[in-house]
């Protein structure tokens, strides 16, 4: 999205349902419409504020929305809008991204300043039985209502070591999970061009691991990526070598076929542990003495 111009009118993003992820979803009696009126929209956050004012930005949450307002004229805070829609969307699984107009600033003026945001969701969870045919067990996979939690400090943290990684990281990590066809691919270029930051996986792995990256999970994830000799998946990377027997990833099932989910689940496991990863070492580094 391009920056609007200074002195431009504040923005609202609504949620539009939740990102592609093995683990929450939106309540279906809350996935969002495009409606004006606030008591027409659904209750996914508590109304509150988050004070951002040093950047320029007055931040608010309300039903379904994020709403930006611009405290001063400088282009600058413009260009945050796309960094926080990602970082929320990222740690709620909540697909911010019908933007528009907010409304007048007094409608929001009312509410106050929080130390947490929290998010409305369903957690997904397997539920098994047993099968009335015979011996075993039947499973599904159902929704019961849960809350995720943003604490404001981390926000803050985010914006303050925000650099091009950073963003390009938690872009295509987005685009992966939107786009579940391409997964493998965009999780590999969001993991890509976080070792690219450091040189190289070698470099990347001597700094990442006191916070949890591991040569074997790295390896692991690589292996399913790239594979081209064993068992390839049909959504990886590289073509088969010729005569490899292709493993099909079930799309139309993603979250409900055993193997597809596994594969799913595992690449989205490593690619969160990266991401997370790198901003904790991102905000080390800023809090370490010799960088006061």
């Amino acid at each position: 999205m391009t920056a609007p111009k200074a002195g431009g009118p504040p923005i609202r993003i609504q949620a539009s349902g939740s990102i592609l992820n093995p683990w929450y979803d939106l309540p279906v009696s809350l996935r969002g419409t495009w409606e004006d009126a606030p008591e027409n929209r659904p209750q996914i956050t508590p109304p509150c504020r988050i004070d951002l004012r040093p950047l320029g930005i007055d931040l608010f949450f309300r039903h379904d929305e994020m709403a930006f307002f611009f405290t001063d004229d400088r282009p600058g805070p413009r260009y945050l809008i796309n960094p926080i829609q990602y970082f929320v969307c990222y740690r709620t699984f909540i697909n911010y991204n019908l933007i528009g107009f907010a409304t007048n600033r007094a409608d929001y003026d009312g509410l106050g300043e929080c130390d947490r945001v929290r998010f409305r969701v369903e957690q997904i969870v397997r539920v098994e039985r047993p099968d009335p045919a015979g011996p075993g067990l039947l499973f599904h996979h159902e929704g019961r209502e849960a809350w995720l939690e943003i604490a404001t400090a981390s926000i803050k943290e985010y914006l303050r070591v925000l650099n091009p990684t950073v963003y390009y990281a938690l872009a295509f990590y987005l685009i992966g999970c939107q786009n579940p066809r391409y997964f493998l691919v965009e999780f590999y270029k969001s993991i890509e061009v976080i070792t690219n930051s450091f040189g190289g996986q070698d470099a990347l792995l001597d700094a990442l691991k006191p916070h949890g990256v591991t040569k074997t999970s790295f390896k692991e994830f690589g292996k399913v990526a790239n594979d081209m000799r064993l068992a390839p998946l049909d959504i990886g990377r590289h073509a088969p070598v010729p005569g490899a027997p292709v493993y099909t990833v079930d799309l139309r099932h993603l979250l409900v076929e055993p193997r597809s989910r596994e594969v799913f689940e595992s690449a989205t496991v490593f690619c969160r542990q990266l991401i997370d990863a790198y901003i904790a070492y991102l905000v080390q580094r800023a809090d370490a003495p010799s960088n006061a």
